[in-house]
């Protein structure tokens, strides 16, 4: 993949004649050779014909008999459900339809649909929607169109409400390709999804209930499952979503009032329903962490993308690092103490921005910083470092580092209530029973009391680009690309140019790499050993030809 730094495409047509000359009076003298030692041996054809047709008068361009490539389906259509718990977010600041503004702005509507159910809000503040009952919206030519109306005061906290909307969006707007997105609040792998204003406020959607409910519609498999909720990417989250989908998109952090862009990734969908699906999580990760550096309302963020097909390898490889390193967990508290400013999943009690709960109170353990800090050369600890490398397709943070790495897991210190609603969830997942009563022994752990302190890790981690050289560029659908570089950005020190280097992402249904620069899409088939790249102003895709050193235009 040396070639991919080429800057632009160039007419290959003189370079290729030329090193075709060549071809042609080699082959011609092994042919010679050969009839000397042999006289029936067959003549050696040359191979031009087959390598390059006749260039277009005047086009200054090849055309070659290479097979073009892309990334992505043939999908012609996708389905977005949008499960929109607007909460106190809507009711005190319009957060909800602020994001429905933006996908409105994405102008989806033919290739895409974008079906938003409305709940747990007792004040919509835009667009006409009812607080008084429950409604499903699809957009149309940039504007909310209802589909249905007065379906009551549905709770977005019970399964059976998640699971009709998912029945009823495949049934009224089926596509080749679903996505589900989760809108808003999210309090990790226990306390699940929730916080509906109609609603008892203790009431939750746990992990545990949105499996059931994806176990109802198994007869779709989601590309992705999204959301725009705090501290959900976790080990255990990944796990109960795996069986019902390809990836997810989850934050380990709070986030802050800006929440995902939407506009964006929904025009790109809306251009190319076939697109796949690490690239659009890329373009949904990068928006996020662009935002939150850029914009007056940013805050410390961080998203993933998981690869869920490596749930259960992370799950197996975590529980034998925890195992081996159980003194070294229960002597010290590795919760984080992270302070949350955003959209935490008790903002209504303690007030949106001013919030004193922290990642403590949720006890989310960062894997990969637990692991740098109590034991990272072990067996089990390499084993573990791999699997997670390969669960993190993409991953983003904000410039000012907060010791979070992309999937945390829950260790129930102190707290026996926490415990209980773990053990209930955990179980449910498929959890086994002899790691569910393990975790009991951190109730009553003697370093409950003790938090460990993770300022150097958080000096020393630069990223996941620190694992390339030792862990790969995971084959199984995971990715090399964990730096950004944005026209209108330069906070991140990188200056603008066409070179992938080691930023390249796997996709592992297409079979192919691919990584972005400028307005190129740049991919590598490994099976040609061919670099290509996509121009999509002229919709046309050149592969670089090593003998010619330049790019020809492909068929």
């Amino acid at each position: 993949m040396e070639n991919e730094n080429q800057k632009k495409p160039m007419g290959c047509g003189t370079k290729i004649l030329v090193a075709l000359g060549v071809i042609f009076l080699v082959l011609l003298l092994i042919g010679w050779l050969a009839s000397d030692d042999e006289e029936e041996t067959e003549e050696v054809r040359p191979r031009q014909e087959a390598d390059v047709v006749d260039q277009e008068p005047d086009s200054g361009k090849a055309y070659a008999n290479i097979e073009s490539v892309s990334v992505g389906t043939d999908a012609k259509s996708a389905t977005i459900m949008v499960y929109m718990n607007g909460s106190d977010l809507e009711t005190q600041s319009g957060e909800a339809t602020g994001d429905i503004a933006e996908m409105l702005k994405s102008g989806v509507g033919k290739n895409v649909n974008v079906v938003i159910q409305t709940m747990g809000t007792k004040k919509w503040q835009y667009y006409g929607i009812s607080g008084k009952t429950s409604q499903t919206y699809i957009i149309k030519n940039k504007k909310l169109k209802l589909v249905r109306d007065d379906l009551g005061q549905l709770d977005c906290t019970e399964k059976s409400t998640l699971s009709e909307f998912i029945s009823f969006c495949k049934k009224k707007y089926p596509a080749e390709r679903y996505i589900l997105q989760f809108w808003d609040h999210g309090g990790g792998p226990v306390y699940g999804f929730g916080y509906d204003e109609w609603a008892a406020e203790d009431a939750s959607l746990t992990i545990a209930e949105i499996a059931a409910a994806l176990k109802e519609n198994d007869d779709i498999h989601f590309d992705m499952i999204g959301m725009d909720c705090c501290i959900m990417a976790s080990m255990e989250t990944c796990y109960a979503l795996a069986p019902y989908a390809k990836y997810a998109l989850l934050s380990e952090d709070f986030e802050s009032g800006l929440g995902w862009s939407y506009t964006r990734w929904m025009k790109k969908l809306e251009k190319n329903p076939g697109i796949s699906t690490p690239l659009l999580g890329k373009y949904i990760v990068d928006d996020i962490i662009k935002d939150n550096e850029n914009e007056e309302y940013g805050d410390s963020a961080c998203m993933g993308l998981f690869n869920l097909s490596t749930s259960k390898s992370v799950y197996n490889a975590w529980k034998a690092y925890a195992y081996k390193n159980e003194d070294a967990l229960l002597n010290k508290n590795y919760s984080k103490k992270h302070r949350a400013r955003g959209r935490g999943f008790f903002d209504y009690f303690w007030g949106a921005d001013d919030s004193n709960v922290t990642l403590e109170d949720y006890y989310i353990s960062d894997i990969l910083a637990l692991v740098e800090s109590v034991d990272d050369d072990s067996d089990e600890a390499k084993s573990l470092i791999s699997a997670l490398k390969a669960a993190v397709a993409y991953y983003g943070h904000t410039s000012d580092k907060n010791e979070l790495t992309g999937l945390a897991v829950s260790l129930p210190y102190g707290d026996s209530e926490f415990y209980k609603q773990l053990k209930s969830v955990y179980k449910d997942i498929g959890l086994d029973s002899e790691y569910i009563k393990w975790l009991k022994q951190f109730v009553n752990s003697r370093g409950n009391n003790d938090y460990y302190n993770y300022d150097s890790f958080e000096d020393s981690w630069g990223g996941w680009a620190e694992y390339e050289d030792d862990y790969g560029c995971n084959l199984s659908g995971g990715s090399c690309e964990y730096a950004y570089d944005y026209d209108d950005a330069d906070y991140y020190g990188y200056e603008d140019d066409y070179s992938c280097g080691d930023d390249w992402i796997y996709d592992s249904k297409e079979d192919i790499w691919y990584c972005y620069q400028d307005d190129y899409l740049y991919l590598y088939d490994e099976g040609s050993d061919t670099t290509f790249y996509y121009d999509d102003r002229t919709d046309e895709t050149y592969y670089y030809d090593d003998a010619a050193g330049d790019w020809c235009l492909a068929q």
